[in-house]
């Protein structure tokens, strides 16, 4: 995580970069993950994914495209249930970042998927 020299200055023992010094123009509260696309993916799935929609990677054997597939489903025939009540938007916000990560993923950029989960992680502290 990144800290402004102004916010650094408040926290003396700050462990973290107190400057861009990798030139990526990052602002202040920037934070880089370093962690391999798996990790992530599985981070989000014991965070949130897992408990929200019962899939659980193991029995995907840990592909991933398949894992976010099956969730996407998942959610999308709980969504279904759910439209006659007028459903819940928070969840309904989760479905679409949810299936843009399954069809990314389906791509084959692993990486890049877990940017609408990153979404789907925020959005899921309401529910």
């Amino acid at each position: 995580m990144l800290l402004c020299p102004a916010h650094s200055q408040a926290l003396p023992g700050w462990p973290g970069i107190t400057a861009d010094a990798d030139g990526l123009r990052l602002s202040c509260g920037s934070v880089l993950d370093y962690r391999s696309a798996e990790q992530l993916l599985q981070s989000h799935a014991d965070l949130w994914l897992t408990p929200l929609t019962g899939v659980d990677p193991k029995t995907h054997a840990g592909v991933w495209p398949e894992v976010l597939d099956q969730a996407d489903r998942v959610l999308g025939a709980r969504l279904g249930e759910d439209a006659a009540d007028g459903g819940d938007e928070t969840l309904q916000s989760i479905a679409l970042m949810l299936e843009m990560a399954s069809r990314i993923a389906a791509e084959g950029d692993l990486y890049q998927a877990t940017v609408p989960l990153a979404y789907c992680e925020t959005l899921a502290q309401r529910l």
